[in-house]
């Protein structure tokens, strides 16, 4: 089956849409089950907020293109169920985990909704529409921000779980694992190599 550019573009973008609001959903849940418990409410609520501002982005890009015939919203039921059966379901059942696995799960999402702006953004902008294009890019920018955030208050929420389960785990590693990621993530670009056993 051939498609058009419109409908290449409006998948993408139906496909993002469904993502950003699920993820904004999870995240709202979350917070409320996080209040007053934990520090890492404020990054939460940040992160749900720019779902939020993404999902009207796209709804308000998908409504115009829908009164000029570039029709989105009929691939909108679609994207849902293809994008929840992708794997971000999995947040639904976030709120019966502790807070580093939703931490985890969170970050597991925004990878996801990371790598589909990164297809958004290469479909747009291969295919010449710059407006999708550039608002993919500055999508994927907040998502990558939002994933580095989760990166970094994941090992404090992993040590005070496992205080709290009476371990004696030491904060005191906390600034050697900060740059033992820092230095991950700045050597991490090319092509992994194999690792000798």
């Amino acid at each position: 089956m051939t498609q058009t550019t419109e409908s290449a573009v409006a998948s993408y973008i139906t496909d993002m849409l469904a993502l950003e609001e699920h993820i904004e959903n999870a995240l709202s849940g979350q917070i409320k089950d996080l209040a007053g418990e934990s520090e890492n409410v404020r990054p939460l609520h940040i992160i749900r907020d720019n779902c939020a501002v993404h999902a009207r982005a796209l709804k308000a890009i998908a409504g115009r293109r829908e009164q000029t015939g570039q029709g989105v919203a009929e691939l909108a039921k679609k994207a849902v169920s293809s994008v929840l059966g992708v794997g971000a379901a999995a947040i639904d059942f976030l709120r019966t985990e502790k807070e580093p696995k939703m931490l985890r799960d969170d970050y597991a999402a925004l990878s996801l909704a990371t790598v589909g702006y990164v297809m958004l953004h290469t479909t747009a902008l291969s295919l010449g529409d710059d407006e999708v294009a550039e608002l993919a890019h500055r999508h994927l920018k907040n998502h990558a921000k939002a994933v580095m955030t989760l990166n970094n208050i994941i090992p404090g929420a992993v040590i005070r779980f496992l205080q709290s389960d009476g371990l004696a785990a030491s904060e005191e590693v906390l600034p050697q694992i900060a740059e033992n990621l820092d230095e991950v993530w700045r050597d991490g670009s090319g092509v992994p190599e194999v690792e000798e056993s």
